[in-house]
């Protein structure tokens, strides 16, 4: 045999070995035990491909970033307009990062105006805790 019917005769050899194992289930089995555990680790690789694709990039404040200096020197007013320069996504990192609202309340909102009017309540809120007892 030379080298072009060699890989003749393997082709045809192969397109029967193809025809049989679609028609005979049996032994489409026992051909694909070798290779289960090749399949199996290509589609576990998928299914983690497709959870890290899934999962959201982390949202990161600014650098130096803090709503309680930033109420205490400026005011609410002054708050909000730093705030206003923000997304959705970030003013809820704020909240999440700074422990403002444990409840989560805020997790299902999407309007950054009233995410930032949240963040100024709560500053408040937790910035004016305890002056009763000072007066």
């Amino acid at each position: 045999m030379s080298g072009d019917n060699l890989g003749k005769h393997m082709a045809e050899f192969l397109r029967l070995l193809a025809i049989e194992v679609e028609s005979n289930k049996a032994m489409a089995k026992r051909l694909a035990d070798p290779f289960r555990e090749m399949i199996d680790k290509k589609e576990a690789s998928l299914i983690s491909e497709r959870r890290k694709s899934k999962k959201k990039e982390t949202v990161k404040i600014p650098e130096g970033f803090d709503p309680f200096q930033i109420y205490y020197d400026k005011g609410a007013v002054g708050l909000y307009n730093e705030l206003a320069g923000m997304d959705a996504r970030t003013l809820k990192a704020v909240l999440s990062h700074f422990a403002l609202d444990p409840s989560r309340s805020y997790s299902r909102w999407r309007k950054p105006e009233k995410l930032a009017n949240l963040i100024i309540e709560r500053v408040k809120a937790m910035s004016s805790k305890g002056q009763v007892f000072i007066e």
